[in-house]
């Protein structure tokens, strides 16, 4: 393993596998809210079933555990709901190698909803060791083993090479604002048509930890071979106007002619071939259309990690490739302002925007192994 690439996305906030990002610390986990659950196999093993990769009626043809798994799902509701918490579920989706699942908590519980989730992988467990038992080694009566407690059990599966069912933790997205709930059970019944699409069309679903592009190291998502295209179109806004060299913080440079003019420009150079390139910070840098784009963006890329509807139905149509830079805060102060500040960040991506479009066109990306 790479150790700087393995420090690297550590230290911005998540390990190998999305599903091992640390929990927010300021969340109880208690109180009311809607959550996206995702929860994956160890190793990423097709377990619960697989694609029947037909995108006229996409979906996950599930095996027994698979069943068993979304059964119980609906049964965990169940259950904390006799109990008298007001918790359920909005919907959830099966998918071969991790599982999603959005949860309302309607009213605070006595329970966090990582007790939930943690009873819920154990009953899950409990069936995989009884689809899929376990050799034992050395003799040791099964029954012996049921007697030990978890922990012990999972000392034993370890030292003996025992599969796991599911990695450590879980990944979770809080529901915030109005209308995200509706998007949020949009992606989870969408997924098996997304997995689809990516099954099928791999090349336009590339994902690439580590890429050298002018200089700069970045991780990447999407169509690469965007990066191929001649032309290279810079959408840069400032979010005031200028006068004389001056910020105007009265006038917002996207309702201004002089930017009405430039992104008709951006438009018309798309059109006609142009790759545009940008970090979309400023509002005058977002556009709804469908054109070819090389968008930067602050998250990391992980291991697992998706974009969200709009961007992947871009990938879906080859118009969008997605870069992660390594190390951004670490790019230099901007202005005397220090480099991990918004500020200085906003500048360093748009810099990074414009070594992308000026970047001779000829040279081959370099993708670190």
């Amino acid at each position: 393993m790479d150790t700087d690439w393995y420090t690297y996305w550590k230290e911005k906030g998540g390990l190998l596998n999305s599903a091992h990002r640390a929990h927010k610390e300021w969340k109880d986990y208690k109180g009311k809210g809607i959550y996206l659950i995702t929860i994956v196999t160890h190793k990423r093993k097709h377990v619960f079933g697989e694609l029947n990769k037909n995108i006229a009626e996409p979906r996950v043809e599930l095996t027994k555990l698979g069943q068993y798994v979304e059964e119980a799902w609906k049964q965990t509701f169940e259950i904390q709901r006799s109990t008298g918490r007001q918790v359920c579920t909005l919907g959830y989706q099966v998918m071969p190698d991790h599982f999603h699942g959005i949860v309302q908590v309607e009213k605070t519980m006595d329970i966090n909803m990582g007790t939930i989730i943690r009873d819920f992988k154990a009953v899950c467990t409990k069936k995989y060791r009884e689809l899929y038992p376990p050799r034992l080694a050395d003799g040791m009566d099964r029954t012996v083993l049921e007697r030990l407690s978890r922990k012990q059990r999972e000392e034993y599966y370890a030292e003996h090479g025992v599969e796991l069912l599911f990695e450590d933790n879980y990944d979770d997205t809080i529901c915030y604002r109005k209308g995200q709930k509706e998007n949020i059970v949009r992606y989870v019944q969408d997924n098996p048509r997304r997995a689809v699409m990516r099954a099928l069309y791999p090349d336009l679903f590339q994902r690439r930890q580590h890429i050298s592009l002018a200089g700069q190291d970045f991780a990447a998502y999407g169509n690469i071979f965007l990066l191929r295209c001649p032309w290279k179109e810079q959408v840069f806004c400032h979010r005031w106007q200028m006068k004389d060299g001056q910020r105007d913080y009265n006038t917002r440079y996207e309702t201004t002619e002089a930017f009405q003019q430039e992104r008709a420009a951006w438009i018309q150079a798309a059109k006609e071939g142009a790759v545009l390139v940008t970090p979309g910070i400023s509002k005058g840098e977002k556009h709804e259309q469908a054109l070819p784009l090389i968008h930067i963006q602050k998250e990391p890329i992980r291991e697992g990690w998706n974009p969200e509807f709009r961007r992947h139905q871009m990938c879906e149509m080859g118009q969008l490739l997605i870069l992660s830079p390594w190390k951004l805060t670490e790019m230099g102060e901007v202005d005397g302002v220090p480099s991990e500040t918004e500020y200085s960040q906003f500048h360093n991506m748009n810099a990074l925007a414009e070594r992308l479009c000026a970047e001779d066109s000829g040279q081959e990306w370099r993708i670190k192994r």
